[in-house]
């Protein structure tokens, strides 16, 4: 798990305003207060389990087939990133899973042949979400798909669900959809994309390849008082974030463990959109040890000093041995968890020694509770931080505007 007590988050090369730091508390206590009375939806909803035995229930319509091989979420953003790093997790813990879980995110056709190929049209079953019904992606695959499952003979209203908030088909073409071909259907909470993962947006996709609901719920309001009743944590986390985007620095991940690619994925979202506001913010780029040291290293320690690092890092050093030889060579006798423990300890230390700002976040191992732990505490974070910026972290007015640009250029076709 995360501890938030002990030595888990360390960094480097960075000095903490008093001021500052003052305004943050100031600020995590009335974060505190709002979460407590309930004033924040997506907090509210973890605090119960209410809607947990709808997901389950939901998730039948998939699970209960006995022919179930491949599951395929339909849905971009917010709509799969969430979902998507809490069945990574899953899966590194149950690689031997029967059920293959596969995204269609991607308009690129090569892409969208190379999953069709893959599944059984016959075991598949296909979850399409898309919180405003007018995501033009997830319209167009889930358009795509009803062609390819209807020129094999298969009964799609036995095949495919849709989750949508707005229910109603005059207002957009998924419900239309939805209704044209009699489509299973169930609604979407009103909580933005980006901060979904807990509610069905992110439960049912993880509960049908496995995940127990409950215990996802359980974990997110452990971590959530566990964070709140330890103030130093998020407050040095937060106060490292802020200084630095205040200082116009980018803000890298760096993650040692490829199951942790889906979750980084998941916080450069809720970052970026979070935080990008009236031409403030910084940009997140991400980086996996140790095969992007091979790549980017250079840049990091010798390039211009414009970046701040946070590394998400195993405490694991398990994994194949390697043998040991005759001719003394240095890697004999060691686990490829400890090479790679190492190789993050040197880069660390190195990022150090070249003056940049540099923090740690470790963990036990990649589990669906260490994940969830995360997200929390990310979102606590990124909400502290746009406080500090004085932006809206629930808006996206710049994508909307991109929205509407395609849509306009769609119509002239």
């Amino acid at each position: 798990m995360v501890d938030n007590k002990n030595n888990i988050f360390s960094s480097a090369n960075w000095e903490i305003n008093n001021e500052l730091l003052k305004k943050t508390k100031h600020i995590l206590s009335s974060l505190k207060n709002n979460i407590n009375n309930n004033k924040i939806p997506l907090f509210s909803l973890i605090q119960t389990d209410e809607d947990i035995d709808e997901i389950i229930k939901n998730s039948k319509y998939f699970t209960s087939d006995k022919n179930f091989t491949d599951f395929v979420l339909i849905g971009t953003g917010g709509s799969s990133l969430g979902a998507d790093a809490l069945i990574q997790a899953y899966l590194n813990d149950n690689i031997d899973k029967k059920i293959k879980f596969h995204i269609l995110d991607s308009l690129d056709p090569n892409s969208v042949s190379k999953i069709l190929n893959s599944i059984n049209a016959k075991s598949s079953k296909f979850l399409a979400i898309s919180k405003s019904g007018k995501t033009t992606e997830t319209i167009a695959l889930l358009l795509i798909i009803i062609e390819w499952l209807l020129s094999k003979n298969i009964k799609i209203n036995n095949t495919i669900m849709v989750m949508c908030e707005n229910l109603n088909k005059n207002e957009n073409d998924l419900m239309k959809i939805v209704e044209e071909y009699s489509l299973k259907v169930t609604q979407h909470e009103n909580i933005g994309g980006r901060f979904s993962v807990l509610s069905s947006t992110g439960l049912l996709p993880a509960t049908i390849m496995g995940i127990n609901p409950y215990e996802v719920r359980n974990v997110a309001r452990k971590a959530l008082r566990s964070i709140l009743d330890h103030d130093s944590f998020i407050l040095s986390s937060s106060v490292f974030s802020q200084t630095n985007t205040l200082n116009g620095k980018l803000n890298c991940i760096i993650h040692y463990g490829d199951n942790l690619e889906a979750f980084v994925n998941w916080y450069k979202q809720l970052w970026n959109e979070s935080l990008g506001k009236d031409s403030k913010g910084s940009f997140l780029l991400t980086a996996k040890g140790s095969i992007d040291q091979h790549s980017q290293l250079q840049m990091w320690l010798d390039g211009p000093n414009l970046a701040n690092y946070t590394f998400i890092r195993l405490n694991n050093e398990e994994g194949y041995k390697i043998p040991i030889t005759n001719n003394n060579i240095l890697l004999s006798g060691l686990t490829l968890g400890k090479i790679q423990s190492v190789m993050a300890d040197s880069t660390y230390a190195a990022l150090k020694d070249s003056h940049r700002s540099v923090r740690s976040l470790s963990i036990s191992n990649i589990t669906v509770e260490n994940v969830v732990e995360l997200m929390v505490k990310f979102f606590i974070e990124v909400l502290v931080v746009a406080e500090l910026m004085e932006v809206d972290p629930y808006t996206q007015n710049a994508v909307e505007k991109i929205k509407i640009n395609v849509a306009k250029r769609l119509k002239k076709i």
